[in-house]
């Protein structure tokens, strides 16, 4: 993803230079009554044209692509969710792209604390029709699936936790949308499991994956498995039984390099333990602890999954 970032970023920074010659929109030209969210500022020169707020209601969070089965649009991995919806409808300036609206909106979301639940991009979408008319709803929405972009994140708001849903697309007359659709739970709290195919694919991608939000003991036992992303992790290696990995724990302290590898090293050997617990055979993992010891250079204690090509 953040490669992605990077590329569509700059193709974003050279739009900006000839901006000059396309339409662009003043925040007066919004629909009436709309208003923008705290936490995301709209790109640049574009409007709102469709907004509502406050309505507290079942949401649906698309968490896969939709597929067809008989007929039928089915989504594989999606959560029901109740609470405070707010949608808001942007529309962006005559000659910008999807991808440049998408991508600006997107590192806004980098910068703040957030996990991804679910990605995509183009055609790995899946349906435009069935986002823009089955899981938004917004018939303006669809447009031809190579131009569509789709992210589902859990924002910690300051508020309260968030769930988002955007989705970028250029349609056939060349208009750009991005839908912005922000749900503040009413009922009670949990975390949503991340998408397992997504997972899989950063992992084989990136060959290394963190696992975020572990929390462990004074004893480096492993008591938090990471909200749901380590169950995620076990469905994703289930479905690669050949992908073998290193299980590497980093730690950060004032102790010696002696001592902090051997506590890294048990509490990689922990989440090695949950991974077996959870279905994964022994045989394709190994426990590392390295400490403080970082070729990326992080500060943070963390464990993370390596892919092993020695096998």
């Amino acid at each position: 993803m953040i490669r992605y970032l990077h590329i569509v970023l700059l193709y974003f920074v050279a739009s900006g230079l000839l901006a000059t010659t396309v339409q662009a929109y003043e925040s007066s030209e919004d629909i009436v009554g709309a208003s923008e969210s705290s936490l995301f500022q709209r790109y640049s020169r574009s409007k709102i044209v469709a907004y509502s707020q406050g309505a507290t209601t079942d949401y649906w969070l698309a968490l896969g692509a939709p597929k067809t089965v008989n007929g039928a649009m089915l989504l594989e991995y999606s959560e029901r969710l109740r609470g405070a919806l707010t949608r808001i409808t942007y529309q962006a300036p005559d000659g910008d792209s999807a991808e440049a609206m998408f991508a600006q909106f997107a590192a806004q979301l980098q910068q703040q604390s957030h996990r991804v639940l679910f990605e995509c991009h183009g055609r790995e979408c899946g349906s435009s029709n069935a986002w823009a008319n089955q899981i938004f709803d917004i018939p303006k929405l669809y447009g031809p699936e190579r131009y569509q972009h789709y992210l589902a994140a859990q924002v910690d708001a300051p508020q309260g936790p968030l769930f988002v849903a955007l989705y970028s697309i250029k349609r056939g007359n060349k208009r750009v949308y991005t839908q912005l659709d922000l749900l503040q739970p009413s009922d009670a709290f949990r975390e949503l499991d991340a998408n397992p195919d997504m997972l899989l694919a950063q992992l084989k991608q990136q060959g290394f994956f963190e696992l975020s939000r572990l929390s462990f003991d004074e004893q480096d036992q492993l008591t938090v498995r990471g909200a749901g992303l380590l169950d995620s992790m076990i469905v994703a290696l289930q479905k690669n039984a050949r992908l073998r990995l290193y299980v590497v724990g980093h730690m950060y302290a004032s102790q010696t390099l002696e001592r902090l590898q051997r506590r890294a090293l048990i509490r990689a050997q922990a989440v090695v333990d949950a991974l077996v617990e959870g279905g994964i055979d022994v045989e394709r993992l190994s426990a590392q602890g390295v400490g403080p010891l970082s070729p990326d250079g992080g500060k943070n204690d963390r464990v993370v999954l390596v892919v092993n090509d020695l096998f």
